[in-house]
């Protein structure tokens, strides 16, 4: 028989599990429900019974594992049963980056006693300011000189470390750079991170798209113990996802996109080909630096993109499948992109043969000088330093695929199409991200619907 007991707007229910064999005492399994709101004491009280019941089933099935198992225990399970197994290192890494505050927070209550209420004060904490965890921070001493003095070549600190030589330069300027970039520096220099860098903290909120990452997150654990029998409701369905703020995809205009051009062409030469694959492809970052002269076809001026390549300070660099399996997918390029990537390849051919034994051959389109896979933040550092000196403005490698997709769309190519050339799973997906592009598209489309019908009223005259 179950035990019902109200708590503060909940209901615990309780179930006996028979007797203790060393205390004798007797054993409860229980569950802590929670009325949805806008429900009335009548269908309160008849869900409170069906809730019971089915509690009471599975706790005599030996389907409710464990009772007294905590957020922190069945995270560590979760992690190694579901998330090693199922997902992606980046995603993995960015789990185990939320699972920290996470845990801190509620990792210490029993599964089964956490309640909505638990969740809702976990995100009006996080909606504070100052909650963001600090991952930036800047050299506190003059790092040019101390790289002087220690004889250090900047190519060589760059190849060891990893970290791209525009990176290094900015961090020699006092400029903010990530606390992974700084601790791989620090590290290869053989110096304390403490003794080389400072932390930059923020006060600014966290974003709503961060919120949301953590609902995401906590949903995912408590789905998978309801799944494994260990919880008999998920409590993340009783409490409002926090909501996303909507942005709009930053992208260039024609005019921008064409002065980028222009300067491009006194650019080094790799650098011009990789922004102008960016730009003329829509494709990821990591995406354009996994790519392979066999993913090439020059004759049907096509790109097939199947690698991702990746850095994570605990694995380093490594190359895995792009982010969705939609994403494995051929691109067409025109004409002007497959020159550039013929001359590209007589440029490397001869990297090649400068650099001999030393070369390191790995088939990759676009490398550091001596053959071995370019970082996929090194396109990222040159373009920002770049746009600076040519008076451009502020231009990232994701900017350059909003700027391809928005561009297709203004052009009255159909959004399925734009989607298949982005990798996205479903067209939504692409309308969501472009969707004031969409309203000016079907503004023009008005327009030029309102000039045809004026032509026919003038030829009825």
């Amino acid at each position: 028989m179950a035990y019902i007991e109200k708590r503060n707007g909940s209901y615990r229910i309780r179930v006996s599990d028979g007797y203790d064999n060393v205390t004798c005492k007797r054993r409860f399994k229980e569950f802590t429900w929670t009325p949805p709101k806008g429900m009335s004491e009548r269908q309160i009280k008849e869900e409170l019974n069906r809730q019971a019941v089915l509690f009471e089933e599975k706790c005599r099935r030996g389907a409710i594992l464990d009772d007294k198992i905590t957020l922190k225990q069945f995270a560590k399970r979760w992690r190694s049963d579901y998330a090693e197994v199922s997902l992606k290192k980046t995603t993995l890494a960015h789990y185990d980056y939320l699972l920290e505050r996470i845990l801190d927070a509620l990792g210490h209550i029993k599964l089964c006693g956490i309640t909505p209420a638990h969740i809702n004060a976990f995100y009006a904490n996080l909606r504070e300011c100052g909650m963001r965890i600090n991952n930036k921070c800047r050299c506190k001493t003059n790092l040019r000189e101390l790289l002087d003095e220690a004889k250090v070549v900047r190519k060589k600190l760059s190849e060891y470390s990893g970290v791209s030589l525009t990176t290094i330069e900015a961090a020699e300027k006092g400029e903010v750079i990530s606390k992974d970039t700084a601790e791989r520096l620090a590290e290869t220099l053989n110096i304390g991170y403490g003794e080389l860098f400072t932390s930059v903290y923020s006060d600014k909120p966290l974003s709503s798209k961060t919120l949301l990452h953590y609902h995401r997150l906590l949903n995912s654990i408590f789905e998978k113990a309801v799944k494994w029998n260990v919880l008999a409701d998920n409590p993340c369905k009783h409490v409002e996802a926090p909501k996303l703020t909507k942005h709009e995809a930053k992208f260039l205009d024609e005019e921008q996109t064409r002065r980028l051009l222009t300067e491009l062409e006194t650019a080094p030469y790799q650098y011009r080909v990789m922004v102008n694959m960016l730009l003329f492809t829509g494709a990821r970052r990591g995406e354009i630096c996994g790519l392979r002269w066999s993913d090439v076809d020059f004759e049907r001026k096509t790109i097939h993109i199947q690698n991702n390549s990746l850095y994570l300070p605990d694995y380093g660099m490594y190359e895995d499948t792009p982010k969705t399996q939609s994403s494995i997918r051929t691109v067409n390029i025109p004409q002007e992109v497959v020159d550039l990537l013929v001359e590209h390849r007589k440029h490397q051919e001869f990297d090649r043969r400068r650099f001999g034994d030393k070369w390191t051959e790995n088939g990759m389109v676009f490398t550091q000088v001596n053959g071995k896979p370019i970082h996929p933040s090194t396109i990222s550092a040159w373009l920002r330093k770049f746009c600076k000196q040519r008076g451009l403005p502020h231009i990232n490698p994701h900017m350059l695929r909003h700027t391809s997709a928005t561009l297709l769309l203004m052009q009255g190519l159909p959004l399925k199409a734009v989607s298949g050339r982005l990798g996205h799973a479903q067209t939504s997906t692409t309308s969501d991200i472009y969707g004031h592009c969409l309203q000016s598209v079907d503004e023009i489309a008005a327009n030029a619907l309102g000039e045809i019908l004026k032509k026919k009223d003038e030829e009825n005259k």
